[in-house]
């Protein structure tokens, strides 16, 4: 009797499906100045089904480069659950940003399942291989804590992620972390200050599925580094958006992950930003017409 009343469930709900995934942007400066724009980006119909994207080798000038890489994004009804699956995927290989930043290998994965209409709205999430492969930076290893539980479990009872004692609790310990570290600049002292609420506006979250990282020349403090002559490094950056919706209308509230595994703002031998390995999944449901 339960399945029957789940396949029905399904019958009777849409799902819109939304994913998004690239490699590698950039926009410079100096010492040229050049826009890059998102590479092997590849993005979800509506309607799902899979989509893959190989990434050639790159290079521009000296400054960024790659050897390899792919993106993916996939869309489909849960086979395990009753729901409607997202898959976004983005892997680089051999990065090399002006010899100062290098990884072998920087992978970001991140699955949701969303519940078909009439049995819950929130989405589970996983961020399950996501992970950096020989981080070096100056040429010293990094060794990256990941947190890839900061959401924690889907909550029960149908709980948002933003009403959730546990998951903004989290966040919140993330943040006073970085607070309390030694030596911690002007600008990241006022971005996170002692007992930053982990909301970020109404409808946002921001944290980070890196807690630490070890070896880094500079000053390292949570997920970010201040390396002199370079300029910031972020790793890990997850920012949690919902958009509410209107029950009267059968329309659910919209949740929005984004995930950047490596942000940079360079200030010194070169002058520009970039964001590398980066997903961004969305999707929503309905009552559908049946």
């Amino acid at each position: 009797m339960a399945a029957l009343t789940n396949k029905l469930a399904m019958v009777n709900s849409v799902h819109n499906y939304w994913a998004e995934a690239d490699v590698l942007s950039a926009d410079f400066e100096h010492p040229v100045e050049e826009k890059i724009r998102r590479r092997a980006h590849v993005k979800l119909p509506k309607d799902g089904h899979y989509h893959f994207k190989k990434a050639d080798p790159f290079r521009f000038e000296g400054l960024i480069s790659y050897e390899s890489g792919y993106t993916q994004v996939a869309g489909h009804p849960s086979s395990k659950q009753d729901g409607f699956t997202t898959l976004a995927t983005s892997v680089v290989e051999r990065l090399n940003v002006l010899d100062v930043v290098t990884a072998d290998r920087v992978v970001a994965q991140l699955s949701t399942v969303h519940p078909v209409y009439g049995t819950g709205q929130v989405p589970s999430v996983t961020f399950l291989g996501t992970r950096f492969e020989n981080l070096r930076i100056g040429g010293h290893k990094v060794e990256v804590e990941r947190n890839l539980e900061i959401l924690g479990p889907k909550p029960a009872n149908d709980e948002s992620y933003f009403d959730n004692r546990d998951v903004l609790d989290r966040i919140s310990k993330q943040y006073d972390k970085i607070a309390a570290a030694n030596e911690l600049p002007d600008w990241a002292r006022e971005e996170y200050p002692k007992s930053r609420p982990a909301q970020n506006g109404a409808g946002k979250l921001e944290c980070s599925l890196v807690n630490s990282v070890a070896g880094a020349p500079g000053t390292s403090f949570g997920h970010m580094i201040d390396l002199p002559h370079f300029g910031r490094i972020f790793l890990g950056e997850l920012k949690v958006e919902r958009e509410p919706g209107n029950s009267s209308k059968g329309i659910y509230d919209k949740y929005r992950f984004r995930l950047t595994m490596i942000r940079l703002q360079m200030g010194c031998i070169a002058t520009g930003t970039s964001s590398i390995v980066g997903l961004d999944s969305n999707g929503t449901g309905g009552k559908g017409d049946h």
